[in-house]
């Protein structure tokens, strides 16, 4: 098959897993908020949902790590964990209790993150450069504006009650799934030669990726000051995640579609209008400002939400506060491997990013959820807001600028 031909039939499947996925993203987003609604989830289980995301992603680098060494198991990598990421959530308009939940989105988190490397060889494989960014981009792109538009479908229904929550998420869960026949389509180039697995043992494979990582940090110390900056803000949105729902639900007395408004059309408009920005500061080099700005950013979204108590119009403006971060953190967080490696292999970078993001996983939300126990969700979403800003004035403060190796 030629390279053309190779790159439409990866398109069209690029471009369907985006379209396909938002209605399942944009009911997964609001999760934590339904099962306290609807379920009375606990704070110990919105704890426990905080903290899956990142604290999975430990484990999800090391099984894609080992089965993306060979190119052949690309294509089935890729097919085997978008299904079974999925399929737990077939059964939730049968068995929705705050359990089962949590462990459909184990499930999830798991081995969503686990498709993502053999999703960006296929794309590196049989897409140029320049067509792979721009069109991973406008993919980008469609999916929140496909957001905002689910939003006020999604709100309508939930207010009127036409069809339930849970048989809203199979619906888009089986949506998402349909995903998987373009997938199967998407050409793999013959290769002969695979790579040798080289035997270790279990203990090796465990503590040799945070070896790696501590040496590339003594290494590099830009890339440390960036982590630092990084790691703050991460703590400050971690620790506050398990107060968010019992912030909204209890004391706002937030209804789903009030919640649905916010999360996917609000916030789809701040990426929406921010994405532009982000590109042209990464393109000029300018990762210190514009990590400093997303912290900013990330600080003003959970002072405004705190303010929601003052006044409800706070609670709207935040989520465009959420979105217009969240764009450049997006953004930031992919291409720092890249950015930071130069002309040396950028994966290593991506893997510190990875184990980092579990690392404060592990700690920050139950963390988060014993102290909103104790003091209440209010001060615990102010509390992530000064640490987040602090990481924007660590960076801003460095002595060193943390992005001088990347200048030209």
């Amino acid at each position: 098959m030629n390279r053309l031909a190779s790159s439409d039939k990866t398109k069209s499947a690029l471009l369907w897993m985006s379209l396909s996925n938002e209605p399942f993203v944009v009911l997964y987003a609001i999760l934590p908020f339904i099962i306290r609604k609807d379920l009375g989830a606990s704070l110990i289980q919105l704890s426990i949902l905080a903290s899956l995301r990142p604290l999975l992603s430990i484990f999800s680098f090391y099984w894609s790590a080992n089965l993306t060494r060979q190119r052949h198991q690309l294509r089935s990598n890729l097919i085997g964990a978008w299904l079974l990421a999925r399929l737990p959530f077939l059964l939730v308009p049968w068995i929705n209790n705050a359990w089962y939940i949590i462990f459909c989105c184990s499930i999830y988190e798991f081995l969503n993150r686990s498709g993502n490397p053999a999703l960006m060889e296929l794309l590196k494989i049989n897409m140029q450069k320049d067509s792979r960014e721009k069109f991973y981009n406008l993919c980008f792109i469609l999916s929140f504006l496909e957001s905002i538009l689910l939003g006020f479908i999604i709100t309508g229904l939930l207010n009127k009650n036409m069809i339930p929550w849970p048989m809203l998420l199979g619906i888009a869960a089986l949506i998402s799934l349909s995903s998987i026949f373009p997938q199967a389509q998407v050409p793999l180039p013959f290769s002969p030669n695979t790579s040798v697995v080289v035997r270790q043992r279990l203990s090796e494979k465990i503590i040799t990726p945070w070896k790696d990582a501590v040496t590339l940090l003594k290494l590099k110390p830009d890339f440390f000051r960036f982590q630092c900056g990084f790691m703050l803000g991460g703590i400050g949105l971690m620790i506050a995640a398990p107060s968010l729902s019992l912030f909204c639900i209890d004391f706002l007395c937030l209804s789903h579609s009030e919640i649905t408004f916010g999360r996917s059309v609000l916030m789809g408009v701040g990426v929406i209008i921010s994405s532009h920005l982000w590109r042209k500061m990464i393109s000029n080099h300018k990762t210190e400002q514009l990590l400093t700005n997303i912290l900013i950013g990330f600080s003003l979204y959970l002072f405004c939400l705190y303010l929601a108590g003052i006044n409800l119009l706070f609670f709207y403006f935040s989520f465009i506060l959420y979105g217009l971060a969240q764009a450049g953190s997006h953004l930031l967080w992919n291409l720092s491997g890249p950015l930071f490696a130069g002309e040396d292999d950028s994966s290593q970078f991506s893997r510190v990013n990875i184990l980092m993001v579990g690392l404060r996983g592990s700690t920050a939300p139950a963390l988060g959820g014993l102290l909103c126990s104790y003091f209440g969700p209010g001060p615990i979403i102010l509390l992530g807001s000064v640490i987040c800003f602090s990481g924007a004035c660590y960076t801003l403060l460095s002595k060193t600028k943390t992005m001088s190796a990347l200048k030209v």
